[in-house]
């Protein structure tokens, strides 16, 4: 009698663990679900294994292109500054800096992207919210491959220079920031006018490269358009 008493504490022990497993379950299931959604989506933050849309790397070219010339205003902005506005210079550098920096992380995975996924890497845009919201609905991810056909060579060639422009410019006011941080002078400005230039020179590089990246992508998107007309 006494065993029988004891084996039902137990049971009545062990049934508030089993009931919050059962309860856990789901939502780490949901919870993976969910965030299967945003990572494999055209905004994922992974590296290479992520997708993107044309039109997604479009925007994101076109961003870059304005940062890239703001940065190098702010660098102008640097080289003329007086005394009394230097600090002030340097902190809006460094904003834009940090801004370039968070749009280059961009620019680098759909380099990367294309490199390693190859074709693969470009979907037709439009995930279904809807299917992720309500997941035993059964709709699936309306997410498929783009074939670009020989654009997509093009588009990936200006992928990589874009990538490389961007590596540049990034040393340059990375090296720009740290220098200065340590001393934020006008002879400490003064002091590295060679790499002030080469920042310069890289931006300009960059933007070109940026600017040639966004008219293979125009082919690209003109041609698959076509495509589907005919299709």
């Amino acid at each position: 009698m006494s065993a029988t008493i004891s084996q039902q504490k137990e049971i009545d022990m062990k049934s508030p663990t089993r009931s919050l497993a059962c309860l856990v379950t789901p939502l780490f299931a949901a919870a993976f679900l969910l965030a299967g959604c945003v990572s494999f989506g055209t905004g994922g933050t992974a590296g290479a294994g992520t997708s993107a849309t044309l039109q997604s790397v479009d925007d994101d070219y076109h961003q870059a292109l304005l940062q890239a010339a703001a940065t190098e205003e702010a660098l102008d902005g640097l080289v003329i500054a007086t005394e009394p506005d230097l600090k002030q210079s340097f902190n809006f550098f460094t904003t834009n800096r940090d801004k370039m920096e968070q749009i280059g992380t961009r620019l680098v995975r759909h380099a990367d992207g294309m490199f390693y996924r190859g074709t693969y890497y470009f979907v037709e845009s439009g995930k279904s919210l809807e299917a992720c919201a309500f997941p035993r609905t059964g709709r699936s991810d309306d997410q498929q491959s783009i074939d670009l056909g020989a654009d997509f060579d093009a588009v990936s060639e200006m992928g990589g220079e874009v990538k490389r422009a961007f590596r540049a410019f990034q040393l340059d006011i990375e090296q720009i920031r740290d220098y200065l941080a340590a001393n934020l002078t006008l002879s400490g400005v003064d002091s590295i006018d060679k790499i002030l230039n080469k920042a310069k020179v890289d931006s300009d590089s960059l933007q070109d490269s940026l600017r040639q990246a966004l008219a293979a992508l125009q082919h690209a998107k003109t041609t698959l358009a076509q495509g589907q007309k005919k299709g």
